[in-house]
């Protein structure tokens, strides 16, 4: 526990000393300051993975606000959900995957994927136009949630038949998409204020 307590302030030291070197080398004269991007972190409940993905992103000190930071988040989210795609379409999975029961959910996942795929691609198109209109901060909050929604919904189609339940095999970019949604919600929150 203690080694672990003691990683994890290495970690926040070490970004948070990086961070701020890159800031002061390099000043960005609009650039969001650094305890903002922290604060966000904080806010979402996920402070190490978002110091991870979102802080330590290379675009961050170019980020002048919290549009910037979205399409940082969302750009990560689109990842994710596309390394999704393409292993629910690869060969290893429809082998390993090819029996009876689980042929079909592999076939939910694909489908969910795609359109998760498509929703965080959308939100990315809106949050492009930097807009301030709540129409458009509406679009990027819903798209973003049918997004999540989609990978929700594959995770879940491996564990609802109580006989058969099983860990998905897409567990790994549900989790990191779980926790860019906690992400994207607060920065979406900080748009709207």
């Amino acid at each position: 526990m203690v080694l672990n307590m003691a990683t994890m302030l290495n970690k926040h030291i070490n970004f948070l000393s990086l961070l701020l070197l890159a800031l002061f080398a390099f000043p960005k004269s609009n650039a969001l300051p650094i305890k903002d991007v922290y604060s966000l972190c904080k806010e979402s409940g996920v402070v190490d993975f978002c110091l991870e993905k979102i802080g330590s992103n290379k675009y961050i000190v170019d980020a002048r606000d919290f549009n910037d930071v979205f399409l940082i988040a969302i750009s990560k989210f689109q990842i994710w959900v596309d390394i999704g795609v393409h292993e629910s379409r690869s060969d290893h999975f429809r082998k390993v995957y090819s029996d009876p029961i689980r042929k079909p959910w592999l076939a939910v996942c694909e489908k969910k994927y795609e359109i998760a795929s498509n929703n965080v691609n959308k939100a990315w198109e809106v949050g492009q136009k930097k807009s301030k209109s709540l129409t458009d901060r509406t679009q990027m909050s819903q798209l973003t949630e049918a997004g999540f929604e989609a990978v929700l919904d594959c995770d879940d189609e491996w564990t609802k038949d109580i006989n058969h339940s099983q860990v998905s095999p897409f567990v790994f970019w549900y989790h990191d998409v779980r926790n860019l949604i906690k992400i994207i919600r607060v920065i979406i929150r900080r748009l709207n204020a």
